[in-house]
């Protein structure tokens, strides 16, 4: 980060004799003093929020905003988990139902992830919680609550309920036709393994570009950017964003797209110096 113009301020003084010398030197590191005193720091903007808005539930967005550094006014991160966009890296579960076989020692147990019942929740650009429900091919009803991570990375662990308390954790890495396979872990099941087949996962918008301009004011900034050319079907389009710091956590914040207010919904907040 470069450092902003200072201004300084300088205050004349007729030189008649000595005494008059001194009261110059003296008027002299005043007017230092002041220039000091005057110094105004450029102002930045962070933010780092989970936001549900205009028929997307599930977004999240980071943003450094950056006062008067000439072409760089600083980037944006952002990330909509429910909008499907190919070639991005960052993944999320299908909404509906798909399977995740296990296999132990050359036998396959068919279990069924009901996807459309997922709760997602978005915990940064490329980082998501989901929590919901399944079913084994006996009829059994199971629990999973696990993460994305890296974008295309995935840890879960399934609780099964009656008869006995059962659980397995999996972990495997997202393939860019969207199926999932790895280990999983269950005691007493030494080489156990899971997968799951191809669209169970989607790839979804996400991207990050720099922003064009900004203005402060108060506790708010605004600031422009544009869609990146790569994303297909949104490229070009300029977006304004306003984001304004309650001072008191993030449920005083406000972060609005275009001027529609959306509602935060997790993260850490929005500062605004």
């Amino acid at each position: 980060m470069s450092t902003s113009k200072i201004r300084r301020i300088t205050t004349g003084a007729a030189a008649l004799g000595l005494a008059a010398g001194l009261a110059a030197t003296t008027a002299g590191a005043a007017s230092a003093s002041t220039a000091q005193a005057r110094y105004q720091p450029p102002r930045v903007a962070t933010g780092s929020v989970a936001v549900s808005g205009e028929g997307y539930p599930v977004q999240y967005e980071q943003f450094v905003a950056l006062q008067g550094f000439g072409h760089n006014h600083g980037y944006v991160d952002y990330t909509n988990w429910t909008y499907a966009e190919p070639g991005s890296g960052v993944y999320a579960p299908t909404a509906g139902a798909d399977a995740l076989v296990f296999t132990y020692n050359g036998t396959h147990y068919a279990h069924t992830l009901n996807g459309g019942s997922l709760q997602l929740t978005a915990l940064s650009n490329n980082r998501m919680a989901f929590s919901g429900t399944g079913a084994y091919s006996g009829g059994q009803i199971w629990t999973i609550k696990g993460q994305i991570f890296k974008g295309n990375q995935v840890q879960a662990t399934i609780y099964y309920d009656a008869p006995s308390t059962y659980q397995v954790a999996i972990s495997g890495t997202i393939q860019p036709d969207g199926s999932l396979s790895g280990p999983a872990v269950s005691a007493g099941q030494p080489g156990l393994a899971f997968a799951m087949p191809k669209g169970s996962f989607t790839s979804v918008l996400s991207y990050s570009t720099r922003i064009q301009s900004d203005k402060f004011g108060g506790h708010s900034v605004t600031f422009r950017f544009t869609i990146p050319n790569w994303v297909s079907g949104l490229h070009g389009i300029q977006v304004t964003d306003r984001a304004y710091d309650g001072g008191h956590g993030p449920k005083h914040d406000t972060f609005a797209q275009d001027s529609v207010i959306e509602q935060i919904v997790g993260g850490p907040g929005i500062t605004v110096r």
